[in-house]
């Protein structure tokens, strides 16, 4: 169904902190887990020199994380982008054939080294943390703003004339027509129509244009904004890597585990404030966020259809991480606390959801759709609250509740046994 690009780094294994954090919730496991304080520390020598003999398990954990999880993903979309992007690549072709005889078989190519961007885009969002979400996330913005800022279609219509007519700077447009949604929106919709009130002067003349010389246009432009997002790319992996910024080395050094630590257990809530809230209970019209029966224009990925193949990603990358690929992770420490059933629930858990995106029949956008016009949210109420049940006519609210569940132990098991707070953001969840 899509190309699980962890596949590949689970092959290889070798075996500020916000201030407004919440307390873990009553209830919680109460056992030894192990801490920061209480753990052994790394041994320095008279020189200064650490010694990674004994070393802290939070520290192990940033070690083994950084090294061989976060490195070759970053490694992995930068390589991505660039196959994407750029003179000769995928786009580019595309570009080109547009209105002659091999034009179907470039856009199908162009689409499937898309779909492997988006692959390695969705590995990403769950390891958001560092230089890509410095400076109020400026690089992730360019790269795949979708979580902040929903794409504003009318604006990148009238982007596409300016970028014609040579009155165009991707570095003063918005982030709302930026990164991956804006080139999703330009490539693959097939309304070829903008999306402007017929006031609008900047697109009055656009519907007249011929279909060719619209596509030309709107690909000129996702070029353009390829081409950013694999700068941004390349960006973020240089400021990680060792020879370059070596940012590893700061996130994995002795004296930064505590804040650090912190850091990559708030960066697994990804699952919670956006694959199951953004992604899921929002669009369906699950969450007090959305104002109407529900919100088809905020499904991801609604132009190439893999709003489900994305989510089944981030779950794929959730465990991994949680798990430390075949080395240290978030699971052994939990296991030293005591309670190996939290881990075989949460690999359980995450299993049946990632089971239900990627078995999926019918695709997210349809489904909010369906939901929409068949006055049937009570059914999806219920398939939320009951996830297990047999009737899947809505499996994406399914799906929502099954991811619940891990979101759930998430905000309590998790965060005591580890000695974490809830991160700030997930405070007003609503479910």
């Amino acid at each position: 169904m899509f190309r699980l690009i962890m596949v590949s780094i689970l092959v290889t294994l070798a075996g500020c902190v916000d201030q407004s954090r919440d307390v873990s919730e009553t209830g919680s496991p109460v056992g030894p887990a192990v801490s920061e304080s209480s753990a052994s520390t790394d041994a320095t020598t008279s020189d200064g020199v650490v010694s990674e003999s004994d070393t802290n398990p939070k520290r192990e954990v940033l070690l083994n994380v950084g090294e061989n999880i976060i490195l070759p993903a970053y490694k992995a979309l930068r390589d991505d982008a660039a196959v994407f992007s750029g003179d000769g690549n995928a786009i580019t072709d595309y570009c080109n054939a547009i209105g002659t005889e091999t034009e179907a078989e470039m856009r199908f190519q162009t689409k499937a080294r898309l779909n492997d961007l988006v692959d390695s885009i969705q590995v990403v969002e769950l390891l958001l943390l560092g230089p890509l979400v410095a400076n109020e996330g400026g690089l992730h913005h360019r790269i795949h703003p979708y979580i902040d800022f929903p794409l504003a279609t009318c604006s990148l219509d009238q982007a596409v004339v300016s970028h014609t007519e040579g009155d165009y700077s991707i570095d003063i447009r918005a982030s709302n027509q930026k990164g991956l949604p804006a080139i999703e929106y330009l490539l693959a919709n097939p309304n070829l129509n903008h999306s402007c009130p017929a006031q609008v002067p900047a697109t009055q003349g656009w519907n007249g244009l011929s279909e060719v010389e619209r596509k030309r246009q709107r690909c000129n432009l996702a070029q353009t904004v390829a081409v950013d997002v694999a700068d941004a790319t390349a960006s973020a992996f240089a400021l990680w890597d060792p020879e370059d910024g070596n940012f590893l080395s700061e996130f994995t050094h002795d004296i930064n585990t505590g804040a650090n630590f912190q850091a990559l257990s708030d960066a697994l809530f990804y699952v919670e404030k956006n694959t199951k809230s953004r992604k899921l209970t929002v669009p369906l019209g699950l969450d007090s966020d959305c104002s109407t029966v529900t919100c088809g224009a905020l499904v991801e990925s609604p132009y190439l259809e893999r709003s489900l193949d994305n989510i089944a990603i981030n779950l794929e990358t959730f465990l991994l991480i949680y798990e430390g690929g075949a080395d240290f992770g978030f699971d052994d420490i939990i296991e030293q606390a005591g309670f190996p059933d939290v881990n075989q629930r949460f690999r359980d858990q995450v299993i049946a959801a990632r089971t239900n995106a990627e078995n999926a029949s019918v695709g997210l956008a349809e489904q909010v759709k369906k939901l929409r016009d068949s006055g049937r949210s009570a059914d999806c109420v219920n398939a939320f609250a009951n996830p297990d049940a047999e009737d899947r006519s809505f499996s994406a609210c399914n799906l929502a509740g099954l991811v619940k569940r891990v979101t759930d132990d998430l905000k309590i098991d998790f965060v005591t046994i580890i000695e974490v707070s809830i991160p700030g953001n997930v405070q007003s969840d609503n479910d």
